[in-house]
């Protein structure tokens, strides 16, 4: 009688021992390297560059100089367009743009300008590609326009403009200004601003 109530405590004690130790071993089973898996947080891949279109509207004003005794300024109020491609790497921007200045005149002459421009930057990009920095240059025709009471001319020469442009932008929309240098042959220079609105696709 007394052994078998012994050997009923000792089935009990197995059954408890059993219950105890069977989630640890059910633990031991994981290795440390499904501990981290479980842990880490998943990466996240990097998005592809890709190229980016663009098209503003401008406007802006230039200060010309005297140029031959007039010091009429041929550029003054001026607006246009520009659009490009920004590619995704390098970030090498390709573009065209149009400006019309209209100028000054006096009782005897009106003096304008129109630009039509190949342009080529490149871009660098901060605050999380937010906002872009891009030197540039355009170079193209310009149509230099002189009226006068008596007659008119319409040369065509030779435009380029080194600049610097900043932007921000704001999906899908872009804004910007930018200061250069416009040089003509044979022609004063100006000092021109140009503040633009558009989308970037």
């Amino acid at each position: 009688m007394r052994a078998g109530r012994i050997a009923s405590l000792a089935a009990s004690g197995a059954l408890a021992a059993s219950f105890v130790f069977a989630p640890a071993a059910v633990a031991s089973t994981r290795s440390p390297a499904d501990d981290a898996g479980a842990t880490a947080a998943p990466e996240s891949a990097p998005s592809p560059s890709r190229s980016e279109f663009s098209v503003s509207v401008l406007v802006g004003a230039g200060a010309g100089g005297t140029y031959r005794d007039n010091s009429l300024n041929r550029y003054g109020f001026g607006f246009g367009a520009r659009a490009g491609v920004t590619l995704g790497a390098p970030r090498l921007h390709l573009g065209a743009s149009f400006l019309s200045f209209r100028g000054d005149e006096n009782s005897s002459e009106e003096r304008r300008l129109s630009l039509l421009d190949a342009e080529v930057g490149y871009d660098f990009l901060f605050l999380r590609d937010v906002v872009i920095v891009r030197p540039g240059l355009a170079a193209g025709v310009a149509q230099i326009i002189t009226i006068q009471e008596d007659n008119a001319g319409y040369p065509l020469g030779f435009h380029v403009a080194p600049g610097v442009l900043v932007a921000a932008r704001l999906q899908p929309m872009l804004v910007s200004a930018e200061v250069r240098r416009d040089v003509l042959v044979n022609e004063a220079g100006a000092t021109t601003a140009l503040f633009g609105i558009g989308v970037v696709l």
